[in-house]
Formats: structure tokens, C-alpha cells, sequence
């Protein structure tokens, strides 16, 4: 199950550079006309992985930990950092040490000094990977149907689009006279269809977005014995975005 959940991680992160790309010339390899040329008569890509201590990246505010009791986390999957890459200012940085605070919507990487780390400009950031989960940055839309600008974990391409929101809510309770922060989640789902994102919150919202093969989805899904619940609706939905792309 391990391998085959990597696989299909593997797989999205493919997908995604396919479908979207990125500019990953830098300033510097562009004005330099000699290199291009060699890169370009070799048919090469030309990464910029210029990571140094006076990469722009490093540009950002340095992070403020959380300094109280806290009950969950506020983080991404994991309170580490991790191995990932970053898409800035319409290049991509990596190998990146990186790690998402959801619940202050920060982008952090690690300081080039190795002990701090930073906060990223988020109007500077394109998309950025960790663990092997990419989020993309999707601007607010009326023409799109999306209302908030936000970084959206892709889930799932092919001819529909799935992305979830991720959320970290939080309150702050007294216990023992001491102040503890709780967290717990809240993730909010969208299909990508004809243009336009949908949220669907339920399995009504699903088969009504997706009517024109609703019988079909629903046969192959039992033949799985998959059901829409709360506790593996991410997973239901994305079986039927494939079965929707399959018929």
C-alpha cells in the first residue's frame, strides 16, 4: 500500500510539470549567450539551482516559533522540515529544505546558515513540493468560479482537476492554568471542470458536478466497494475523477 500510494505521489509530480511547467532559466544563464547556446545545440534543460546565500530566495523574514503548549500542529503532515523544491519568482529552486505552516498559510525554507528558517514572500511563490505532495498556487477567479487565492494541494490531472485547500483551525483553551493552543483540520475540496473550479463538499455535490457519468461512476465504484464517507471522502473522490476520465 506504501508503494503504491509513492507511485501515484510519483506520478502527480510527473504530471504536473508536464501540464504546467516553469520557467527555470535564470537571469543569469539568460544573459549568458555562450551557455545558452551550448545548452540549447545540446537540446538541454537548463535548471536554475542556484541556491546560494544571495539567492533572492532568501530574502524573506525569519520565522517566529510557536512558543506556547499546543495540542495537534500546525504544520503540513509533519512538524520536521523536509526534503522538497520551491517555484519563485517563476523559477524553481531545489533541492530545498522546506516546510508548510498551514495555520499561518507560510511557506518556510531553511535559513542558508542551517539553524533558522525562513518565511517566503507568498505573491512570490508559484507552487512548491514536500513529501511528495505539490501545491499549486491558484489565483481568485469570478471567470473561474474560485473566491479565494490560496495554495491548493494538486491531487489528482487528467481531462478533470481535483485540489484540496488545506486548513489548520485552531482555539486556545486554558488547562492546568496554562494556555494550550489545539489544532485540528479542515480541508476543502475542488474539481477543475470546463474551465471553471467547483467545491464539493459531499457525495450529492460530486455525482451532481459529474452527472453526465453518474451511473457509470457509481457501478464501478461499488464493484470496488468504495463509498463516500467522511473519514475517506478525499480518497472516494479521487477514484471518481479516474472512473470519470476512464468512461
Amino acid at each position: 500500500q506504501l508503494m503504491t500510494t509513492y507511485m501515484k505521489r510519483t506520478t502527480i509530480v510527473s504530471f504536473f510539470f508536464i501540464i504546467f511547467g516553469f520557467p527555470v532559466f535564470s537571469q543569469g544563464l539568460r544573459n549568458d549567450s555562450a551557455l545558452v547556446e551550448r545548452q540549447e545545440a545540446n537540446g538541454q534543460l537548463v535548471y536554475d539551482n542556484f541556491t546560494g546565500p544571495q539567492a533572492s530566495i532568501y530574502n524573506g523574514s525569519e520565522y517566529i516559533a510557536y512558543i506556547f503548549k499546543r495540542e495537534g500542529m500546525p504544520f503540513f503532515e509533519a512538524d520536521t522540515m523536509s526534503l522538497g523544491w520551491v517555484g519563485y519568482e517563476g523559477r524553481i529552486y531545489k533541492p530545498m529544505i522546506i516546510q508548510f505552516d498551514i495555520a499561518r498559510n507560510q511557506v518556510l525554507i531553511l535559513a542558508s546558515d542551517r539553524r533558522s528558517k525562513i518565511v517566503l514572500h507568498n505573491e512570490l511563490i508559484d507552487s512548491f513540493s514536500l513529501l511528495n505532495h505539490i501545491f499549486k498556487k491558484l489565483e481568485a477567479s469570478s471567470a473561474k468560479n474560485l473566491s479565494t487565492t490560496g495554495f491548493y494541494e494538486f491531487l489528482y490531472g487528467g481531462n478533470l482537476m481535483v485540489y484540496a485547500n488545506r486548513k489548520k483551525l485552531f482555539k486556545d483553551v486554558i488547562k492546568d492554568n496554562e494556555l494550550v493552543r489545539i489544532f485540528g483540520k479542515e480541508d476543502r475540496y475542488y474539481i477543475f471542470k470546463g474551465g471553471k473550479y467547483y467545491l464539493v463538499n459531499n457525495k450529492k455535490d460530486v455525482y451532481g458536478l459529474l452527472a453526465d457519468k453518474k451511473s457509470e461512476i457509481k457501478s464501478a465504484m461499488r464493484r470496488r466497494k468504495i463509498k463516500f464517507r467522511k473519514n475517506n471522502f478525499e480518497e472516494a473522490l479521487l477514484v471518481a475523477a479516474e472512473i470519470y476520465d476512464q468512461h
